[in-house]
């Protein structure tokens, strides 16, 4: 368990995080928001890389007994900082060492499996394309079987194959450790949170489980079959021929009722802006 309790940060006169309180256990939670609403502000509290102005975190045992935040953490800072000389098997097998992992061979070619390192065992990091050092990195985050790992906007510079072989790899690691994603692609984590919070100007806005979190809005998501129905509705997207609309009152005479999603929950809270 990781408690956080009454977290502010401030930057001059930019309030990052504004008493910010919630408990992470044991699976995988999302913090969804733009930039700048205070997501890489919060994983450098908790990985003690940044100091906040008032609150706490705590790490507990699941009996209650605390623990300190010495304990295994793997972190994926947004943009990662690796030895450019080197190769990507030393880089994994140094971060192994200072985790002090069993069996880190074993460790390191699965995970080198997992994120289609191994035609890179001996290349130097320096020569890596950018997506290929974010799987690294992505790798690198899981040596030695942490029971906390941190990921901040860990998608980046993934192609589409990379991202769904990412989110498989997230959801095997159900149960077995917290692992906390801040994003604000929604796709990256709609089909693997457990929770999801959404955080805007460093204030929690809305969180809870995922079907939590879409029922709220179950009643008025809807369908139109072109741009000229919205009626008054501002709140839309379109995928593909479908637009679907966010709207208190049916919008058109035609419009029908469909199933909401975390992107239409997103898009009402932080808007089209």
């Amino acid at each position: 368990m990781i408690s956080i309790k009454n977290i502010s940060k401030s930057y001059k006169d930019v309030k990052a995080l504004n008493d910010f309180s919630y408990d992470f256990d044991c699976g995988i939670y999302a913090i969804l928001g733009p930039n700048g609403s205070g997501k890489s502000t919060l994983m450098n509290i908790m990985t003690d890389n940044v100091s906040p102005d008032s609150g706490s975190i705590s790490f507990s045992e699941k009996n209650g007994t605390s623990k300190s935040r010495d304990q295994k953490i793997g972190y994926i800072p947004q943009y990662p900082g690796m030895y450019p000389n080197f190769t990507v098997y030393e880089m994994l097998d140094y971060v192994a060492i200072l985790n002090k992992a069993e069996n880190r061979e074993m460790q390191i070619r699965e995970l080198m499996t997992v994120f289609d390192l191994n035609e890179y065992t001996h290349k130097k990091i320096r020569a890596l394309s950018g997506g290929t050092r974010q799987r690294l990195a992505i790798a690198q985050g899981f040596i030695g079987h942490p029971e906390l790992v941190i990921l901040d906007e860990p998608t980046a510079g993934l192609d589409p194959v990379q991202r769904v072989a990412f989110k498989n790899f997230i959801a095997e690691q159900k149960g077995k450790m917290t692992i906390i994603i801040s994003t604000h692609i929604v796709s990256d984590v709609e089909e693997v949170a457990d929770e999801v919070i959404f955080l805007k100007r460093g204030v929690i806005v809305k969180a809870g489980t995922l079907e939590h979190i879409i029922k709220g809005i179950e009643e008025r998501c809807w369908r139109v079959e072109s741009l000229e129905q919205l009626g008054s509705a501002s709140l839309y997207r379109m995928i593909g021929g479908e637009i679907r609309v966010i709207s208190d009152r049916k919008p058109s005479e035609s419009a029908v009722l469909v199933e909401p999603t975390l992107e239409e929950c997103y898009l009402e809270i932080f808007g089209m802006g």
